[in-house]
């Protein structure tokens, strides 16, 4: 009996758990974990709330068929399903751009300003992640050419990682899974995430680091298995620590492919192979007269890189972790759980290849929950994005051994259907976090950055202060000559003397313009300000009130 058919003898599986998990998996997409109903704090589900609500019960109708009784063994038919590389990979990269993202994350606006006002050397910013700064400032020049802008040199690096992520995704399921369909449920652990966001065009600096960390990976996978070698193995590492020195944490994984026989040997050929790509890194940038890295203050001015045991596991921080973890791996409770069940069995302990994933998976999520960053983690949640790929592939790989060691076929069973039940929202999570970010352009302004948010201006208030209506029609008392109640002029803001152009309006004025907007949503950006020559008058009740009206009527 070959190893399909072994997984699946016609055991029924314990009905309550996979229709718990399926329960628990519909209710976080429908109600948007909790945003439908006004609960707000689950920021990570809160992207779901742009999804049509028809379409979150059919996710959620699909999870919960997948969970019952007469749809057990829906997924037999997919142990015949066969992917190659050669098929998955264009198919993967023409998705990836096709669909890519329209809402930028983190640092985009200003990671794109830097690329179009700053060159190589100016940039404060490069030996943050050198060789992306070097391959994005080279990709722009490239296609400026042809009217093209930075953000489409990011976006087209975003793919190019796609699909070094997609090849090693394929690499590592081949070389762990024995049949056709674990492969299919390795493939899917590791797509169905919101690192997955990562490929589709995505404008930031975390692509190439995270693909390249998880090609590492993989690769010392097929090292231990006598199908990789190991310079492949540090070229890899070196490269990905090129990109940005997040991938680190992967890096002491490596250790668990020493040898007693020959540890020097494989020293010195991850040391040499692993300086290979940042010594070529550094050479080009001393060519091209980059400063080098200042230190003042701290690694780009943060004295501080990593939370203190105390303010990390603080319940806030904590809490704000954990939602990072929702979004970018949202089976993390049965990765987490099945990983530390591994490690607790002697048998698996004594495996290198399990013993490799768990220092892996423990390395990155040292840094997930450790590391210190100033953007909030809504904001910023790609910056930890790399955590996702191999903390899925060390669950994934601990819940597939749980199965081959389970009490009794009922048990296997009821832990096979579980999964597959988890796997069908993953998927559905992950196609709607895509989805959502491709189709619309979410902002969420920051008057601290209102220059780098120009891109998005459709209108200007200012060049309409011509078609105003203004009442009422005369002031309530003598205005001095040559006053204007309403006018176009400049506001300095006495402590900073930042200066930005104003409308100014002296009390009692209503301003009225018409607007064509977008039938899209978008966002009226209003700043209203007492004059600070007022500031010592006392409360004088003013009173500023801002409405929108339609055709339809007031708003």
């Amino acid at each position: 009996m070959n190893a399909d058919r072994l997984e699946f003898q016609n055991v029924r599986p314990v009905a309550l758990v996979p229709v718990t998990v399926a329960l628990i998996a519909a209710a976080l997409l429908i109600t948007a974990g909790g945003t439908t109903f006004g609960d707000n704090g689950w920021w990570a589900f809160g992207f779901l709330t742009y999804v049509p609500m028809a379409l979150r019960w059919l996710a959620g109708a699909l999870i919960v068929l997948a969970s019952v009784p007469f749809a057990y063994g829906w997924w037999r038919p997919l142990r015949r399903l066969v992917i190659p590389w050669w098929a998955a990979l264009p198919t993967a990269l023409a998705a990836f751009w096709v669909f890519r993202e329209r809402t930028w994350h983190g640092d985009a606006l200003y990671k794109v300003d830097l690329l179009t006002k700053q060159p190589l050397q100016a940039n404060p910013y490069v030996w943050k992640e050198p060789l992306d700064s070097l391959l994005e400032y080279a990709l722009s020049g490239l296609v400026q050419p042809v009217g093209l802008g930075p953000d489409v040199a990011i976006a087209l690096m975003s793919v190019a990682a796609g699909g070094v992520f997609v090849l090693a995704t394929w690499a590592a399921a081949t070389w762990l899974a024995g049949s056709t369909l674990r492969r299919l449920v390795v493939y899917t652990a590791l797509l169905a995430g919101g690192t997955s966001l990562l490929w589709f065009g995505h404008v930031e600096n975390y692509s190439w680091s995270t693909a390249m960390a998880f090609a590492t990976l993989a690769l010392a996978v097929g090292y231990l298995g006598g199908r990789a070698p190991l310079w492949a193995v540090a070229v890899a590492g070196g490269a990905a620590v090129s990109f940005h020195p997040q991938a680190a944490f992967v890096l002491p994984a490596l250790l668990v492919l020493l040898r007693r026989d020959r540890w020097l040997r494989q020293i010195v050929t991850l040391v040499l192979g692993g300086l290979v790509v940042p010594l070529l890194t550094a050479g080009v940038f001393w060519w091209l007269k980059v400063p080098p890295p200042g230190l003042d203050g701290g690694i780009a001015g943060d004295p501080q890189l990593f939370w203190t045991p105390m303010q990390a596991l603080a319940p806030a921080q904590l809490a704000e972790a954990l939602q990072n973890l929702w979004l970018i791996a949202p089976l993390w409770p049965l990765w987490i759980g099945a990983g530390v069940w591994g490690t607790a069995q002697p048998g698996l302990r004594r495996d290198r290849t399990f013993l490799l994933l768990t220092v892996a998976a423990s390395g990155v999520l040292f840094y997930f929950f450790a590391f210190q960053n100033d953007l909030a983690r809504h904001r910023d949640w790609d910056l930890f994005a790399i955590a996702g790929p191999p903390l899925a592939l060390w669950g994934v790989c601990a819940w597939l051994r749980l199965l081959d060691m389970a009490p009794s076929p009922r048990a296997a069973a009821t832990l096979r259907q579980s999964l597959a039940t988890a796997l069908v929202f993953a998927t559905a999570f992950t196609i709607f976090w895509v989805g959502v970010n491709h189709t619309y352009t979410l902002v969420r302004p920051n008057s601290a950055e209102r220059e780098l948010y120009a891109r998005y201006r459709l209108l200007d208030l200012a060049t309409l202060l011509r078609q105003t209506t203004i009442t009422p029609d005369a002031p309530i008392c003598t205005e001095a000559t040559g006053c204007e109640r309403v006018a176009l002029t400049e506001f300095t803001m006495p402590q900073s003397g930042d200066t930005r152009p104003v409308i100014f309006a002296h009390a009692p004025a209503e301003i009225s313009m018409p607007l064509t907007v977008p039938a899209e949503r978008s966002f009226l950006w209003l700043s209203p300000a007492l004059d600070p020559q007022a500031w010592n008058w006392g409360g004088d009740g003013v009173t500023f009130t801002v409405q929108v009206r339609s055709d339809a009527g007031e708003a």
